[in-house]
């Protein structure tokens, strides 16, 4: 009888990240067998449990959020895989999420919708290395595009814990009040779009109308909760914890893996919060939506201008002042952005999806997709699973 390892999962229960996570390692257990999970109740910021030190097991999946875990789980000895990054300085293989990538994801989900004013909001200041990497990314992303972007000003001291202080919230509330309108606010996490949601309704502020609201994390609870219902960034934090799983089997059989290995974001999943065309060209706003409404079809560019009884020149000459872009691209990034989420939501073919989105040929949406999106359909389907 093959022997049972034990596995012990030292991942936050509290949130829906690391719920996820969880999620993604019990699927590889249960797929590859003979894994018993140590798993409890657990905050992202709690102790190393006192049980470690003398626990006889085979290795450790970790969310590392500071030194004193590092420490606790190298002191095992054991076979360990971090899916936090909180502690770079531990040199753990991590497994984790890839934060560039979700700014971008999340860049691209405002300027799909016109959005030239955009907002940043954590508290944490430099307290995390990961949240750093985010906040800079958006920043420069934002700047590079000659766009204009207000960060909150976080504290100097960054929060202790996740709940907001009056002041907080009374400087949260001044922030909003002096935004420009139409504005994209993109917040680290759910949580704190939550609040972010929560004090522009106080404040009598349009959603999304005049403020559009974006998580991190897909948080079930936040994003259900949340009135509108939040937008937010899919992590694809399942198949962190899958490939977590997976590279600790591979150091429990004596290989090697990599040092880092970085998991793309699934993509958006949009709710109310978000769910607007923030143009004030009432021409670009109605081809966007018309765009949108029609990304499954094979409509052209004459088609929009058709729609809008306008030139095809006036038309892309709208568009590109508003989004910075023609209508054909646009159109092509819509019909894209379809195909990226039946790969990743669906088990349908290549030729399915070609004949779904009506593609002239499945040869023409690989070939297209391998150009715009660098890398092949299937291949993408693979990275954004497990």
């Amino acid at each position: 009888m093959k022997k049972i390892a034990q596995i012990a999962v030292l991942v936050e229960t509290s949130r829906g990240h690391g719920r996820q996570i969880i999620e993604g390692v019990a699927r590889y257990a249960a797929e590859h067998g003979a894994w018993s999970l140590r798993l409890e109740p657990r905050n992202i910021d709690d102790t190393p449990p006192s049980w470690l030190k003398t626990w006889a097991g085979e290795g450790i999946i970790v969310r590392c959020d500071s030194t004193r875990m590092a420490k606790a789980v190298i002191a095992t000895g054991l076979p360990t895989i971090d899916v936090r990054g909180g502690a770079p300085k531990a040199s753990l293989p991590l497994v984790g999420v890839d934060n560039e990538r979700i700014i971008d994801a999340a860049i691209t989900h405002f300027q799909e919708r016109g959005f030239r004013y955009f907002g940043w909001c954590d508290l944490f200041g430099d307290k995390y290395s990961w949240m750093s990497v985010r906040r800079n990314r958006f920043l420069n992303r934002i700047s590079e595009a000659g766009m204009s972007c207000s960060l909150f000003p976080f504290p100097k001291k960054a929060s202790q814990n996740t709940g907001w202080s009056q002041r907080e919230m009374t400087e949260l509330t001044s922030w909003l009040t002096a935004l420009p309108r139409p504005v994209a606010i993109l917040a680290c996490d759910d949580e704190h779009a939550h609040f972010v949601l929560d004090a522009a309704r106080r404040l009598g502020l349009r959603i999304p109308e005049e403020a559009a609201v974006l998580g991190i994390d897909n948080d079930d609870l936040y994003c259900r909760v949340s009135s509108p219902p939040l937008s937010s960034v899919d992590v694809n934090a399942v198949a962190v914890g899958y490939q977590a799983a997976e590279a600790l089997e591979q150091l429990m059989r004596g290989k090697t893996v990599p040092a880092r290995t970085l998991i793309a974001p699934r993509g958006i999943v949009t709710r109310q919060s978000t769910d607007v065309t923030a143009v004030e060209d009432s021409d670009a706003a109605t081809a966007l939506r018309y765009i949108r409404d029609n990304a499954r079809k094979a409509i052209t560019a004459e088609d929009v201008a058709n729609y809008l009884a306008v030139s095809r020149s006036t038309l892309d000459r709208s568009l590109r002042a508003t989004v910075g872009r023609s209508a054909t691209v646009a159109i092509m990034q819509a019909r894209l952005a379809i195909v990226k989420a039946d790969l990743t939501e669906t088990d349908l073919t290549l030729s399915q999806i070609a004949d779904r989105c009506n593609f002239r040929s499945v040869q023409h949406l690989a070939n297209l997709f391998r150009e715009r999106v660098g890398m092949t359909a299937g291949n993408y389907r693979k990275e954004m699973r497990h």
